[in-house]
């Protein structure tokens, strides 16, 4: 059954990238040749990495673009696209397409496929600047492409460091390679050929801006270096041609960047960047006394043209007349353009047959291996149109109609925009279709198998042996098996017939066959629709069952909204008092509803690592060493343990004790010192190092008592979760630890078993198992309390994880988490203590519910299934929320979410074996077995 489970939730996960994630790229499609004159015989194109359009038109500090924009030149606002990185910027700028989010599952810096380029269709392009951004370009052979790449992290990035010196060495690259064509004849000769292009990849502005934020001095003065050099750059080109007026010059930026230095979401900062357009076949405006523009300091409005910054890709391939790349999205802006309404004419209609030959293939391929039966076409632009189209714009071209053309050409790539994105999802809806079936089919299967195991537990086959029920049901069953198989062949001819991938007889046969081992044999659910009607509280059940739904609903709401988690947190804070006829101990009542308030508090607090305070983890430890001392008081002093062993316990409980104070302590001075800009001390670090390994062994000591084991387990726990703590996560964790226990202490009551204590009950299954003390008897049957315990695990599970936030803070990284374990970067080291204080929460809330599972004798593989159930209800829900536009970090935190969803099955197994470890394993024990042995052999 396990590997069922992980095989079925792997398809699962796979199934959101062959939906949601699929490359825009079309292969093998046909670039248009132009035929209009070129503006300009070279291209020199200046990408100024992580330059906002802000920090362009509001300062003073490149004032020569800044004359070139407003004079001779041309400037606008350049509008990207998120995800706002460098490797999409580049793309969409020298591509003329939006980075494929797919490319999300292998890296930014891996070119997941190949692809056409600006530099593809020059007859020569030379670039120079950061190895990762070059080499986007160049995969394969690409012997017109000549790069000349340096590594920019060879050098940390510290606040005192130059980062003009990474322009720098780009421009003086650049000087040394024209210096070189003067004696180079080879190169010479290249360098005098149309169609050429120039790439200047400056780092500097980005790396100043991460390190120095954009409103500083420091970044400032960086911009002004790349503007003083840009001049020279282009008086250096120039002369080298001799002015002969036909070079190009363009400065654009892959992405913006925020005041606090970072970039990658969809802030106006990050997505305006700005550009300038100055040189051979730029169209100059002839009214000189133009008007400013009021959104910027003294920037002309008659230059300005804003943009989208694909559309920098056809504006290139325009002025150098050569083919628009094959996969560009782009619509040239001709009006910045300085030609003939005739070559204005023919550069629109260019770019337009460039955009249809890749929708026409796009359509084809569909086509090719669609059925013709099921075959749903683009009705607005089919392949008749297509072939009308050319025919009218052709016609349009010999006939001079130059304007008409133009406005056509917009028109049709708009068209044929909406028709690549329709083929480009064209098998989506049929897969959700298919996967959301399978979840329903699969959460169906595991209800069968849970109440499959009621009925033969409770042997209750009252009906079993009406034979009038018993024909229905082979009936059905027939039914069932002959619907099926046709079912299954069917949709095995359609997926062979379009010659689809093999994963999709996966996606269209699952549903068919999780179906029918769900209802067939029919039998058990007659029986059980039997069972229904005689159940007198059958509409309990039912108000059950929708809470169960609706709140599994919620905690699918809860990955992407955090403030979804207070919800059913408010709901349980309630149950005590209305779910049973057992009269609860009042006081536990109070702490339980108490404690669900708390924690649904916790969702609507800011994440965790945005900001410190401290003083709040000291607070959480030192309710900690108050409630320590108190259980000292009450389950230690007052309860009849043998001597040796009550020693042992108050021993090793002040040992925990001792440890979290000297915790305290290093947290306090650590953080003074980090405050105060004094270099932290080594020795603390170690200290912390050595409690880190201590602390998972030293629950290990306490007896098997379940009370008594939590305590020792959750103190260790919370000491590690301390030590890496910023803020209130400290007293979240904290508030989590008596919830839970809370929740163990009033399972136990509700049994009902006066006979005994919760702190007569370990972990040991011989005793709880005893006949004479009253619980639940071995292999008994599922009922509506396990119900409920499973939904509160997966709550608590979901609880753990977005409490405080955890996915954004670990995109928010606060350096101040790992000061009590290290102050040097090492990604290995902090990546794994961050990952452990992810891994705490859960542990916590695993050792408790095994304790549960021990008192109350609850099926642990059918309590599993209860909770694949609920995770597969909030994975439904996920499924049709998987984002696929917008910024890498929001795409990766949807993946992320229905990962975890989906993983759940593993990852529940894993924690309880972990749990488990932690509570049943005895040190002592061990030690005396060894030390047996021993005295045997000799």
């Amino acid at each position: 059954m396990f590997i069922t489970a992980i095989s079925i939730h792997i398809v699962f996960l796979f199934s959101i990238f062959d939906i949601y994630f699929k490359s825009p790229i079309v292969k093998n499609v046909v670039v248009y040749e132009p035929t209009h004159v070129a503006p300009a015989d070279r291209l020199v194109l200046f990408v100024v990495d992580g330059l906002r359009a802000e920090s362009f038109v509001n300062y003073t500090t490149m004032p020569y673009l800044r004359e070139v924009a407003n004079t001779n030149g041309r400037w606008g606002i350049s509008n990207t696209r998120v995800p706002t990185e460098s490797r999409p910027g580049h793309v969409a700028i020298i591509a003329g397409f939006y980075e494929d989010p797919s490319a999300i599952a292998k890296g930014w810096k891996e070119n997941p496929v190949d692809f056409d380029s600006v530099f593809n269709q020059t007859l020569f392009t030379w670039a120079w600047g950061t190895y990762d951004i070059l080499e986007i370009f160049t995969k394969g052979a690409t012997n017109h492409i000549i790069i000349d790449k340096f590594d920019p992290y060879d050098q940390s990035f510290s606040s005192n460091k130059n980062t003009t010196l990474l322009d720098d060495l780009v421009f003086t690259k650049v000087k040394l390679f024209f210096k070189k064509a003067k004696y180079d004849n080879i190169l010479s000769e290249k360098l005098r050929s149309k169609k050429i292009v120039f790439f200047l990849h400056l780092l500097g502005t980005d790396t100043a801006g991460h390190t120095h934020k954009p409103k500083t001095q420091n970044f400032l003065t960086t911009i002004k270096f790349v503007d003083e050099h840009i001049e020279e750059v282009e008086r250096l080109i120039k002369d080298f041609y001799n002015n002969d007026g036909r070079t190009t010059f363009l400065m654009t930026s892959d992405h913006g960047m925020t005041d606090w230095g970072s970039h990658g979401t969809g802030d106006n900062h990050e997505t305006q960047t700005p550009y300038v357009l100055w040189g051979s076949g730029v169209e100059q405006i002839k009214d000189k006394k133009s008007q400013l523009d009021l959104m910027t300091n003294s920037m002309s409005l008659a230059h300005r043209f804003d943009i989208n910054q694909a559309d920098l890709t056809p504006l290139m391939s325009t002025i150098l007349s050569i083919p628009v790349p094959a996969n560009s999205i782009g619509q040239v802006p001709i009006e910045l353009l300085n030609m003939t309404l005739q070559d204005k004419a023919k550069a629109s209609y260019s770019n337009c047959r460039q955009m249809i030959s890749q929708y026409n293939k796009k359509r084809l391929d569909v086509e090719a291996n669609a059925v013709k039966l099921l075959y749903k076409p683009f009705k607005l632009f089919d392949g008749n149109k297509v072939k009308e189209v050319i025919n009218i714009m052709e016609k349009m071209l010999n006939d001079e109609q130059y304007d008409k053309v133009i406005g056509l050409s917009e028109e049709i790539m708009h068209l044929s925009l909406s028709g690549l994105n329709y083929y480009h999802n064209y098998y989506q809806v049929p897969l959700l279709i298919t996967v959301t079936l399978s979840f329903m089919g699969w959460i169906l299967y595991l209800l069968r198998v849970i109440i499959k195991q009621k009925m033969f537990i409770q042997a209750d086959f009252s009906n079993y042996n009406n034979l009038y029920r018993l024909k229905i049901s082979k009936l059905i069953d027939t039914i069932i098996i002959y619907v099926s198989t046709i079912t299954v062949v069917v949709l095995f001819l359609i997926v062979y017939v379009q010659s689809l991938p093999m994963q999709y007889y996966i996606y269209f046969l699952m549903p068919i066959i999780l179906w029918k081992l769900a209802l067939a044999p029919f039998n058990l659910w007659l029986e059980t629709l039997s069972m229904l009607k005689n159940n007198k509280k059958l509409n309990m059940l039912g108000i059950e069952v929708l809470c169960y739904v609706f709140g599994s609903l919620l905690l699918g709401l809860a990955l992407t909204h955090r403030w979804a988690l207070s919800i059913p947190l408010l709901g349980m804070s309630v149950w005590p008092f209305f779910s049973s006829s057992v009269h609860l101990n009042k006081l536990l009542s109070i702490a339980w509803t108490i404690g669900c308030l708390l924690l649904s508090i916790f969702s609507f607090m800011p994440v965790v690592g945005k900001d410190v305070w401290i003083e709040l983890v000291i607070l959480a430890a030192l309710i900690w060493l108050v409630l320590h001392m108190l259980y000292i008081k009450k389950y230690l002093f007052n309860v009849n343990f043998e001597n040796e062993l009550l020693r042992r316990e108050i021993i090793i409980t002040i040992g925990q004790q001792i440890l979290l104070f000297i915790s305290c302590l290093v947290i306090f001075l650590q953080s003074k010192r980090f405050e105060t800009k004094a270099p932290l001390s080594q020795s603390l670090h170690l200290l912390c190092w050595i409690i880190a390994v201590i602390l998972p062994i030293v629950p290990m000591f306490y007896s098997k008592k379940i009370v008594n084991r939590l305590m020792g387990i959750n103190a260790s726990i919370l000491n590690f979760y301390l030590l890496l703590s910023v803020a209130h996560e400290g007293l979240f964790m904290l508030t989590l630890i008596i919830n839970v226990n809370c929740w163990m202490f009033i399972e136990f009551e509700l049994l009902n078993e006066r006979k005994i204590k919760i702190t007569d009950c370990d972990f040991e299954v011989d005793v709880i198992t005893r006949s004479e003390k009253g619980l639940a008897p071995i292999g008994r049957s599922i009922n509506s309390h396990d119900f409920r315990r499973a939904f509160c695990f997966t709550l608590y599970i979901i609880l753990a994880y977005f409490g405080t936030g955890n996915i954004a803070s670990l995109n928010s990284f606060e350096v101040r988490w790992v000061l009590c374990f290290t102050s040097s970067f090492q990604p290995f080291v902090i990546t794994t203590l961050i990952l452990l204080k992810t891994l705490s929460p859960f542990l916590c809330v695993a050792c408790t519910f095994r304790a549960i599972q021990h008192l109350t004798k609850a099926p642990v593989g059918y309590l599993n299934m209860i909770v694949l159930i609920f995770s597969n209800i909030m994975g439904l829900y996920m499924l049709f929320h998987v984002k696929n536009t917008g910024s890498w970090l929001e795409i990766g935190t949807s993946i992320s979410q229905f990962v975890i969803v989906q993983v759940i099955t593993l990852f529940i197994v894993l924690i309880n074996q972990i749990a488990k470890v932690l509570t049943e394993i005895e040190v002592f024990n061990l030690i005396n077995k060894v030390f047996k042995t021993r005295k045997k052999i000799v």
